[in-house]
């Protein structure tokens, strides 16, 4: 053990060798994996009867992308190593481990919160507590390894491994494109329904899992917002599987329709949380959040006990437009409003808040208009 804190940065010399493992290992599977989905999509969906003039725009446009892939992203990547290696500093003290480096936040390991210590030999260290998103990852190129070496596995005993981690990312990834181009093309509810089930569920763990992350930059983390659209997509497979070709768009319609009218909700449920952990003290502005909060609250309550009242009391058609008019006059303005405060205030829940007012104002404005 030490007794006072060390810090170890990366060697300037060990950087070309990873910046030449971009393109040899990086860039070639993942272009290998792209290439073989594109190959795949096209033979299922010629075999289903998709006309060969969609397929061959759609072999175009993937090839424009994997030509994208291999002339920018490389330059991407070189550049975000460049800065990662460049700022990576790691502080060894006489019971805990920090990793600080450009794009994502400090960790800190206790040594008694390490759980495993993962050794790839010829390629880092991995330092993993006992979350899995508590990993420190410590590549040999670092100044003194022999000595950090030496300090961790006093700490814990070392597992030595031969598959790197981005690897195993990458077969995941490449079974998870495998399966998802097999679900858009299958119509047997035997397959449709286990994969879509499957992959909506790995999709939404991802999303959380990749947000939660520490070991993730923010960039990343708001690309992981795409694979809601995954999620979306499969849940689209299941409810036609489960209703059938003819009677699955209406039900995904209703579906669909109710997901949009509790949104709000949700939102507003998400905001004040967010608002109510705020640490004092609290600013005019934050308030103004509050207000936004209330207001908004009031008029998605105003707009479930009028769907209520209609759909409950069966009052004709008459007067569920009267009804939806009323309500339009009394939860439109406060709507408004509650966007204006959003627009005004300052905090964590502003953008929840507005997004929530937008679309409170959409719904009683179609409300308005359909009933």
């Amino acid at each position: 053990m030490v007794d006072l804190p060390l810090h170890y940065r990366l060697l300037a010399t060990a950087l070309p060798d990873e910046k030449k493992r971009i393109r040899s290992s990086y860039m070639s599977t993942l272009v290998l994996i792209v290439a073989a989905s594109t190959i795949v999509f096209i033979v299922l969906g010629i075999s289903k009867g998709a006309s060969p003039r969609l397929m061959t725009r759609y072999g175009f446009i993937m090839a424009a992308y994997i030509v994208f892939l291999v002339v920018w992203y490389p330059r991407w990547m070189k550049r975000r190593l460049t800065r990662c290696w460049e700022t990576y500093d790691l502080e060894i003290g006489h019971d805990y481990l920090v990793r600080r480096q450009a794009d994502i936040p400090d960790l800190r390991l206790q040594f008694d919160q390490v759980q495993v210590v993962e050794h790839v030999q010829g390629r880092y260290l991995r330092v993993i507590g006992k979350s899995k998103g508590q990993v420190i990852a410590i590549p040999e190129g670092i100044d003194q390894f022999g000595e950090v070496m030496k300090t961790i596995s006093s700490v814990c005993s070392v597992r030595y491994g031969r598959i790197e981690h981005w690897q195993k990312s990458r077969a995941f990834m490449a079974a998870g494109l495998l399966l998802f181009v097999i679900m858009l093309w299958a119509t047997s509810p035997v397959i449709v329904i286990p994969l879509s089930l499957a992959l909506g569920s790995i999709s939404a763990w991802a999303f959380f899992w990749i947000r939660a992350n520490p070991n993730i930059s923010r960039g990343s983390k708001r690309i992981a917002w795409s694979y809601w659209l995954i999620f979306a997509i499969c849940f689209v497979k299941l409810v036609v599987a489960l209703q059938g070709a003819e009677n699955g768009p209406r039900t995904l319609g209703k579906v669909v329709g109710y997901m949009l009218v509790f949104i709000p909700c949700l939102l507003l449920i998400f905001g004040w949380v967010r608002w109510w952990r705020v640490l004092p003290p609290r600013h005019w502005r934050d308030y103004a959040i509050a207000w936004a909060l209330g207001l908004a609250s009031i008029s998605a309550l105003c707009l479930y006990g009028v769907i209520s009242y209609i759909q409950l009391g069966h009052i004709g058609s008459a007067n569920e437009h009267r009804l939806a008019v009323a309500g339009f006059y009394a939860g439109c303005p406060l709507s408004v409003f509650s966007a204006i405060a959003g627009a005004v205030g300052k905090g964590r829940s502003r953008v929840i808040v507005s997004l929530a007012a937008v679309s409170l104002v959409g719904i009683w404005s179609i409300a308005f208009f359909s009933a």
